[in-house]
């Protein structure tokens, strides 16, 4: 008898820990300072990211009724300059568009969690998506073994697109997939898994928040714009300027007056290392900005000097033209650079297209 009440006592003590236990693992859930609570809100963000992914595959995937846009990591392939080409009396009216673009100036990584630290080595993609063909267009890619380094001075991702202007007369989504390498315990941690939707609207900046951190994205919205291409920057006369490093940035013309310009920045590469390129080219990260349809962009270069301050500077002012090419020059010191740039409207919708160009389709829809 006596040994039968010790064993239901005990297995009541075990009963009670068992609760406790478990009360103590739902206080650490609830509880953000934790790696519990933490595990669980990504767990929770990467589900709704699995969620989108489904989404698009079944209204937008080859496999569907409706759309024909491929598979969901497939990036887009139409050209910034479609209609470069043209003639302004000849451009296919039904297939060219000069409606609402978006456009990208930074992607900044800021608020990161109490358990990461600055410096982040990071890479992954960030990509938007329009209703032109809802393919991925490119902003920033990087491979784990080609990480960026990311410090608390300069948190801005280096982005790479798009490569061509994104249309927002509807909706343009967003998705940023990036992770971190922080040693062998973190080979995959996941820095941000997420989805966000840009409406037309006025606002400058697009904040997408995960439990590491929080993307923010900085924005405008032009509207009735066309898109320019710089097509090729480089020293035609004199010599390479550029010894140690050069900035290319563009800005509306209005805006390059201002104490601090919204700029798009092609190019920024501090250093000694910095190479002569082939024929004198710079080799420019982004090349694709939006431009309104009266507007004028300036292109301004910049030379660093050895301690990193900017030496020397030289611009071009381009006003906005519909199609064609447009050839400027400007001085650094004693060289002379010339800039090119390809001008062309949006494309409203890929399927438009097949009027004119059914191959397109087969070159650019898998079967």
């Amino acid at each position: 008898m006596i040994a039968t009440e010790e064993k239901e006592k005990e297995g009541q003590e075990n009963d009670n820990e068992g609760e406790e236990e478990e009360k103590r693992r739902k206080e650490k859930e609830k509880d953000p300072s934790t790696m519990e609570f933490l595990k669980m809100v990504m767990k929770f963000h990467h589900k709704i990211f699995t969620f989108h992914h489904a989404c698009w595959e079944r209204v937008w995937g080859s496999e569907c009724m409706m759309g024909r846009c491929g598979a969901f990591e497939h990036t887009t392939t139409l050209s910034s300059m479609h209609f470069t080409h043209c003639t302004p009396d000849t451009i296919p009216s039904h297939a060219a568009l000069s409606g609402s673009t978006l456009q990208i100036y930074s992607i900044q990584i800021k608020e990161l969690n109490g358990n990461l630290n600055w410096p982040l080595k990071v890479y992954g993609v960030v990509v938007a998506r329009d209703t032109v063909d809802r393919n991925r267009n490119i902003l920033f890619s990087r491979t784990k073994r080609n990480h960026q380094l990311l410090t608390e001075k300069d948190p801005f991702l280096h982005l790479t697109g798009p490569s061509r202007a994104i249309l927002a007369v509807d909706p343009v989504d967003f998705e940023v997939e990036l992770k971190i390498n922080k040693g062998l315990e973190f080979r995959e941690r996941v820095l941000i898994s997420l989805h966000g939707r840009y409406y037309a609207t006025d606002n400058t900046s697009l904040f997408l928040r995960g439990p590491e951190c929080t993307a923010e994205l900085s924005i405008e919205r032009l509207a009735t714009p066309l898109q320019a291409t710089i097509v090729g920057a480089r020293v035609v006369e004199g010599g390479w300027p550029f010894k140690h490093g050069c900035r290319v940035v563009c800005s509306s013309f209005a805006a390059a007056a201002e104490a601090t310009p919204r700029e798009v920045v092609l190019l920024d590469y501090h250093g000694k290392r910095m190479r002569v390129g082939w024929d004198g080219y710079l080799h420019l990260s982004r090349n694709v900005i939006s431009v309104e349809l009266q507007g004028t962009r300036r292109v301004v270069i910049q030379a660093y000097s050895e301690s990193g301050h900017q030496a020397q500077q030289g611009h071009v002012d381009f006003p906005a033209q519909r199609c064609q090419t447009r050839k400027g020059e400007c001085f650094i010191g004693n060289s002379k650079l010339e800039i090119v740039v390809a001008w062309s409207l949006l494309v409203k919708e890929k399927l438009d297209l097949l009027v004119d160009c059914p191959a397109v389709e087969r070159s650019v829809v898998p079967p």
